[in-house]
């Protein structure tokens, strides 16, 4: 098996893990998911305390960093994952996946007890694979100017 080959199935694996873990945290009660929330928030007001940040800190921005970070690492795995497989990144396709994964998680939280599902977080969830997909793009364009 070619280093290239070993490379993509632990990139695959890493978005397939990625998926669970998204899924997972959408089947979790909307108790268990607020509870989680804000054990992550005090953690960050802990650290942020007398800063300018800390004032902006919240349950919902927590929340919506979650979004965008869970996503971002989802876009960015997808089209490294892309990238190996074809030598291409395949932009429209990754975000595509990102969408249709991001739609199928507010669909599961219906199933949850105590969670919403809203179209705002289909939004923070792709512009969060969009972060992803443009940090591939830009470190490939970088790789490519270093290497010749």
């Amino acid at each position: 098996m070619s280093k290239r080959n070993v490379i993509f199935i632990i990139t695959l694996f890493i978005v397939i893990l990625l998926v669970v873990f998204i899924w997972w945290h959408s089947l979790q009660p909307g108790t268990a998911s607020h509870a989680e929330s804000r054990y992550v928030l005090s953690i960050m007001l802990s650290y942020a305390d007398g800063t300018w940040l800390a004032p902006y800190l919240s349950d919902g921005r927590i929340r919506r960093l979650a979004h965008l970070t869970e996503y971002a690492s989802l876009g960015l795995s997808m089209s490294c994952a892309s990238l190996i497989l074809s030598g291409r990144q395949r932009k429209i396709w990754v975000l595509l996946a990102g969408i249709c994964i991001a739609a199928i998680d507010e669909y599961i939280q219906q199933f949850s007890g105590g969670r919403t599902s809203t179209w705002h977080d289909v939004v923070f969830d792709t512009v969060g694979c969009s972060i992803g997909i443009m940090a591939v793009a830009v470190l490939s364009m970088l790789y490519r100017r270093c290497k010749h």
